[in-house]
């Protein structure tokens, strides 16, 4: 997909140089999209632009030190953001130093903080966690693996009364083979389903799931999803989603071969309701991968996204449109090549922008600033 443009968005707001991997979403009621990464003093920062300005002014990126402004505790690893569009209020989650999971929060602009891992009395973290909403469940969650290398769950609902956040073991309770790595997770909301993905110590991909009714409370089930597609083994963590358009779930990684694999799986199809496996990078002809691929649907436009670091530091993506699954039929393209953006330094991550009709990807840079690359439909 061509006509790609480039921004240094963190040198256009000043903001201070980064450090691992930055995270960004849309948030698409406020009409804003969000960028969050660990800057060099070890607190979370905040990239943010807003479709039509603040007030109806520019439209320009600003800088919030939003760990700062909560008065939260350092961070030991990457943040990751999501919004919760039905409570109208943005989420950062990260492991801090005294590895605990931590929340920071936003609702009409004002940041707060929660320790969220203490107050559910959670076990302490040994990776960084994933958070996501569940729209239709009314809940919001995070995952993340502990010391213990279980699967351990975070989750709030508003119930006004009593304790709002609640902690599950719930590798434990689906009885679910021990992980290695950081996860993924994200809530399909079409099917009514939550999913954790996590390389487990075997460098298989694994499944918990939960859908929503289930009667029996901490129904989370384990499927070794990996092994019944007869999918090689890991080399990277990996990344997962739902394409709500084609009612498909995707799992994407790095095999130990450096290309992109994906795991995906269609709901309600005769042929195609099993775990599929498909070798995108071999199939797109695409160059070798450096590190951690991410993946997203872009609804609006009926396609399906990887992004990825290659080995000479370049930014790729591999798409796919929608009606094309079953043929496989992914191209590639060399993002930072074709805008003349810099090389990166970190894992890629990329996000639709539905309310915008955007896509973009979002990297720190060989200089430790925050990059965007984005694309109009």
């Amino acid at each position: 997909m061509g006509n790609w443009q480039h921004l240094p968005i963190g040198e256009q707001c000043g903001a201070p140089a980064s450090v691992g991997n930055p995270y960004a979403f849309a948030w698409e009621r406020d009409s804003s999209q969000h960028v969050v990464y660990l800057g060099k003093d070890n607190q979370i920062h905040e990239l943010w632009f807003r479709h039509g300005g603040l007030f109806g002014g520019k439209s320009t990126w600003n800088h919030n030190p939003i760990g700062q402004v909560s008065g939260a505790p350092a961070s030991a690893g990457d943040a990751i953001g999501y919004a919760w569009e039905k409570d109208k209020t943005q989420h950062v989650v990260y492991r801090g130093v005294d590895s605990q999971i931590h929340e920071l929060w936003c609702r009409g602009g004002k940041w707060g903080h929660n320790p969220v891992g203490q107050l559910t009395g959670a076990p302490p973290a040994a990776s960084d966690p994933v958070g996501y909403s569940w729209e239709n469940d009314g809940t919001q969650h995070i995952v993340y693996r502990g010391t213990d290398n279980q699967i351990h769950e975070i989750w709030y609902r508003d119930q006004w009364l009593g304790v709002d956040w609640h902690h599950s073991p719930i590798g434990q309770e689906a009885n679910a083979p021990l992980a290695a790595g950081d996860l993924a997770a994200f809530a399909w909301e079409w099917d009514k389903s939550q999913h954790v993905i996590y390389r487990g110590q075997d460098n298989q991909i694994h499944e918990l799931w939960f859908k929503h009714g289930m009667v029996t409370s901490g129904s989370w089930q384990h499927s070794a999803i990996g092994q019944k597609a007869n999918a090689p083994a890991c080399g990277s963590d990996p990344a997962a989603f739902a394409w709500e358009k084609d009612k498909t779930q995707h799992v994407i990684y790095r095999g130990q071969d450096n290309q992109i694999h994906e795991l995906w799986l269609q709901h309600g199809h005769i042929q195609y309701g099993e775990w599929q496996y498909n070798n995108v990078g071999q199939r797109a002809n695409a160059p070798a991968a450096g590190g951690n691929p991410f993946g997203y649907a872009w609804e609006h436009d009926g396609t399906v996204h990887i992004v990825y670091r290659g080995m000479d530091s370049l930014v790729y993506e591999l798409w796919l449109r929608h009606g094309m699954i079953f043929t496989g039929n992914w191209e590639c393209n060399a993002i930072t090549k074709e805008t003349n953006a810099p090389a990166t330094s970190s894992d890629p991550v990329g996000y639709a922008w539905e309310n915008d009709s955007t896509q973009h990807v979002i990297y720190r840079g060989t200089d430790n600033q925050i990059h965007e690359l984005w694309q109009k439909k």
